[in-house]
Protein backbone atom coordinates (compact mmCIF):
# COMPACT_ATOMS: atom_id res chain seq x y z
CA UNK A 1 0.00 0.00 0.00
CA UNK A 2 2.83 2.57 0.85
CA UNK A 3 4.62 1.55 -2.19
CA UNK A 4 1.50 2.11 -4.51
CA UNK A 5 1.22 5.66 -2.87
CA UNK A 6 5.06 6.16 -2.89
CA UNK A 7 4.61 5.71 -7.07
CA UNK A 8 1.44 8.05 -7.28
CA UNK A 9 3.37 10.60 -5.78
CA UNK A 10 6.18 10.54 -8.07
CA UNK A 11 3.62 10.27 -10.80
CA UNK A 12 1.60 13.35 -9.47
CA UNK A 13 4.66 15.15 -9.33
CA UNK A 14 6.28 14.20 -12.58
CA UNK A 15 3.01 15.66 -14.14
CA UNK A 16 3.21 18.37 -12.17
CA UNK A 17 6.57 18.98 -13.69
CA UNK A 18 5.51 18.60 -16.55
CA UNK A 19 2.68 20.72 -16.67
CA UNK A 20 5.10 23.72 -14.92
CA UNK A 21 7.49 23.00 -17.99
CA UNK A 22 4.82 23.63 -20.80
CA UNK A 23 3.23 26.44 -19.18
CA UNK A 24 6.23 28.56 -18.56
CA UNK A 25 8.99 27.07 -20.27
CA UNK A 26 11.64 29.82 -19.36
CA UNK A 27 11.69 27.94 -15.90
CA UNK A 28 14.58 26.26 -15.25
CA UNK A 29 15.16 23.57 -12.64
CA UNK A 30 15.65 24.89 -9.11
CA UNK A 31 13.62 27.75 -10.16
CA UNK A 32 9.75 28.61 -8.82
CA UNK A 33 7.84 30.74 -10.76
CA UNK A 34 10.79 33.22 -11.95
CA UNK A 35 11.37 33.55 -15.60
CA UNK A 36 14.65 33.60 -17.06
CA UNK A 37 15.02 37.49 -17.90
CA UNK A 38 16.22 38.85 -21.60
CA UNK A 39 17.30 41.42 -23.22
CA UNK A 40 14.93 41.62 -26.27
CA UNK A 41 11.15 41.32 -25.92
CA UNK A 42 9.58 37.89 -26.30
CA UNK A 43 8.53 38.08 -29.83
CA UNK A 44 5.38 35.81 -29.10
CA UNK A 45 4.10 37.82 -26.30
CA UNK A 46 1.32 39.88 -27.04
CA UNK A 47 1.56 43.40 -25.11
CA UNK A 48 -1.31 45.87 -24.07
CA UNK A 49 -0.56 49.42 -24.39
CA UNK A 50 0.86 50.52 -21.48
CA UNK A 51 3.55 47.72 -21.54
CA UNK A 52 4.95 49.27 -24.69
CA UNK A 53 7.71 51.87 -24.83
CA UNK A 54 6.19 53.26 -28.32
CA UNK A 55 2.34 52.49 -29.45
CA UNK A 56 1.65 50.73 -33.01
CA UNK A 57 0.96 53.92 -35.08
CA UNK A 58 -1.29 53.66 -38.25
CA UNK A 59 -0.03 54.68 -41.20
CA UNK A 60 -3.05 53.47 -43.96
CA UNK A 61 -6.67 52.30 -42.11
CA UNK A 62 -8.94 51.92 -45.37
CA UNK A 63 -12.54 52.33 -44.95
CA UNK A 64 -14.93 49.12 -45.15
CA UNK A 65 -17.65 49.67 -48.25
CA UNK A 66 -21.55 48.80 -47.54
CA UNK A 67 -23.16 45.97 -49.15
CA UNK A 68 -26.39 45.89 -51.11
CA UNK A 69 -28.23 44.15 -48.42
CA UNK A 70 -27.33 46.13 -45.70
CA UNK A 71 -28.11 49.81 -47.54
CA UNK A 72 -31.34 48.04 -48.52
CA UNK A 73 -32.39 47.56 -44.73
CA UNK A 74 -31.08 50.58 -43.62
CA UNK A 75 -28.44 49.55 -41.06
CA UNK A 76 -26.12 51.86 -39.61
CA UNK A 77 -23.91 51.63 -36.36
CA UNK A 78 -20.16 50.84 -35.08
CA UNK A 79 -18.56 47.65 -35.29
CA UNK A 80 -16.19 46.88 -32.71
CA UNK A 81 -12.74 44.74 -33.29
CA UNK A 82 -10.32 43.73 -31.29
CA UNK A 83 -6.99 42.53 -32.88
CA UNK A 84 -3.17 42.12 -32.87
CA UNK A 85 -1.11 44.80 -34.45
CA UNK A 86 1.76 42.22 -34.66
CA UNK A 87 5.34 42.86 -34.93
CA UNK A 88 5.78 41.76 -38.44
CA UNK A 89 3.43 44.05 -39.64
CA UNK A 90 0.20 42.48 -40.11
CA UNK A 91 -3.12 42.91 -38.42
CA UNK A 92 -4.29 39.02 -36.70
CA UNK A 93 -6.11 37.41 -34.50
CA UNK A 94 -9.38 39.24 -35.24
CA UNK A 95 -12.25 39.44 -32.86
CA UNK A 96 -15.50 40.77 -33.12
CA UNK A 97 -16.57 42.25 -29.85
CA UNK A 98 -19.99 44.17 -31.57
CA UNK A 99 -20.82 43.28 -35.17
CA UNK A 100 -23.80 44.27 -37.59
CA UNK A 101 -25.75 42.71 -40.28
CA UNK A 102 -25.70 42.25 -43.86
CA UNK A 103 -22.37 41.08 -44.61
CA UNK A 104 -21.17 44.43 -42.61
CA UNK A 105 -18.70 42.84 -40.10
CA UNK A 106 -17.24 40.85 -42.63
CA UNK A 107 -16.32 44.12 -44.53
CA UNK A 108 -14.60 45.62 -40.95
CA UNK A 109 -12.56 42.52 -40.81
CA UNK A 110 -11.67 42.79 -44.40
CA UNK A 111 -10.56 46.28 -43.87
CA UNK A 112 -8.63 45.37 -40.81
CA UNK A 113 -6.93 43.07 -42.45
CA UNK A 114 -5.40 46.05 -45.09
CA UNK A 115 -4.29 48.31 -42.52
CA UNK A 116 -0.68 49.40 -42.45
CA UNK A 117 0.81 50.35 -39.79
CA UNK A 118 4.70 51.19 -37.85
CA UNK A 119 4.39 48.19 -34.96
CA UNK A 120 4.65 48.98 -31.38
CA UNK A 121 8.54 49.10 -29.32
CA UNK A 122 9.59 48.16 -26.55
CA UNK A 123 13.31 48.77 -25.25
CA UNK A 124 14.23 49.27 -29.27
CA UNK A 125 12.63 46.26 -30.58
CA UNK A 126 8.88 45.71 -32.13
CA UNK A 127 6.73 43.73 -30.53
CA UNK A 128 2.97 43.00 -31.17
CA UNK A 129 0.61 44.72 -29.15
CA UNK A 130 -3.89 44.46 -28.59
CA UNK A 131 -5.85 46.93 -30.01
CA UNK A 132 -9.71 48.02 -30.62
CA UNK A 133 -10.97 48.99 -34.01
CA UNK A 134 -13.85 50.81 -34.62
CA UNK A 135 -15.78 50.78 -37.97
CA UNK A 136 -18.44 53.16 -37.90
CA UNK A 137 -21.43 52.36 -40.96
CA UNK A 138 -23.68 55.72 -41.77
CA UNK A 139 -25.88 56.15 -44.51
CA UNK A 140 -26.39 59.62 -45.67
Amino acid sequence: MLARHIKGTKLLLSAIGFVLLFANPSLTSGQVGKPQSSATPDANQIYKGKEVSTKASVKKKPEPSYTKDARKHGIEGTVILHCVFASTGQVTNIHVVSGLPDGLTERAIEAAKKIKFKPATKDGHPVSMWMELQYNFNLY
